[in-house]
């Protein structure tokens, strides 16, 4: 018995490993990108274009309108309601009008409901890649009060969100071809294939590339921490491929995310690739964590991908 328990764990285990590997591997053919019309979605509406072009891929554009409950609108408000809906049903078919006569293969959708519970439904639909999402991450009293259904999305996505931020710099003019990739880890072995993703990615592009650790004192614990974190990445990356110093680690004095984002400047990155954990509505009300802070700040695009707790 002990011998079958054994094998069917062992079996688990690979098909596990099998799954993470799969979704290791880098693919950029159909593009989720959501927009409210705002300036930042259309930036990342931009960045959409230059993938799009890169990979002569499909663009799906959806807008997501909030839910809306009866009993708080007044009879006579329902007339405007509708009215702003078909505005943004109008703008929406615009936009996708002139996707296509750029000569993109760009289809629209319309959805209504909260954006975390619509978004990953539709991109199940259209076997989506990549989300491209242009978000502002609130801070202070507005955090507070409304959270972020934005961070849930990219929290809770099984597909790759590509993050524009309120700092990131407009996309080049030329079709997307990243130099230089930086990813950001807490060397924890299960975020291993978030690394692998970077790599592949920057592999195909050619790209430079460095994995960053950010802490803020270095001790024996966090060099065994390294060597585990390298040892899981070796069943990602075969040995010998990732060049030897690809993995630094660097002062946190003021905060991981602030460390992150000054790698990404000195070093010209192109784009940062990071892991999060899923969270509630009500967690998106604290505190910003690493990854919202360095959304909010980082000069360049943030590739999010969903981290098993």
């Amino acid at each position: 018995m002990a011998t079958s328990v054994s094998t069917t764990t062992a079996a688990r285990s690979a098909e596990a490993m099998a799954a993470e590997v799969r979704a290791a591997e880098v693919k950029l053919d159909r593009l989720f990108v959501p927009t409210d019309f705002s300036a930042l979605s259309e930036r990342a509406l931009e960045y959409a274009r230059r993938i799009a072009r890169q990979h002569n891929a499909e663009i799906v554009l959806a807008h997501v309108s909030p839910p809306v409950s009866p009993m708080a609108v007044p009879e006579a408000a329902w007339y405007h309601l509708q009215a702003a809906e078909n505005k943004e049903l109008q703008q929406l078919e615009r936009l996708g009008a002139r996707l296509r006569s750029e000569g993109f293969n760009a289809r629209t959708v319309t959805r209504n409901g909260l954006l975390q519970d619509e978004v990953p439904g539709c991109c199940k639909e259209a076997k989506s890649d990549l989300i491209v999402l242009g978000a502002d991450i609130k801070s202070g009293i507005d955090r507070l009060f409304f959270g972020s259904d934005s961070e849930v999305l990219f929290r809770n996505s099984e597909c790759p969100v590509l993050v524009v931020g309120p700092k990131t710099r407009p996309a080049p003019d030329q079709p997307w071809h990243p130099d230089n990739i930086l990813c950001a880890t807490n060397l924890l072995p299960v975020n291993a294939s978030q690394a692998a993703f970077a790599w592949r990615l920057a592999q195909k592009y050619g790209a430079a590339f460095t994995i960053i650790h950010a802490e803020r004192r270095t001790s024996e614990g966090s060099r065994q921490k390294q060597q585990q974190f390298e040892h899981a990445l070796a069943g990602f990356v075969p040995t010998g491929e990732l060049p030897a110093g690809t993995l630094h680690t660097t002062a946190a004095d003021h905060g991981a995310g602030a460390a992150i984002v000054a790698e990404a400047r000195q070093r010209h990155s192109d784009l940062i690739v990071m892991g999060a954990q899923p969270c509630s509505h009500a967690a998106t009300r604290l505190l910003r964590g690493t990854v919202a802070q360095v959304i909010s700040e980082a000069p360049c695009p943030v590739l999010v991908r969903h981290t098993p707790c």
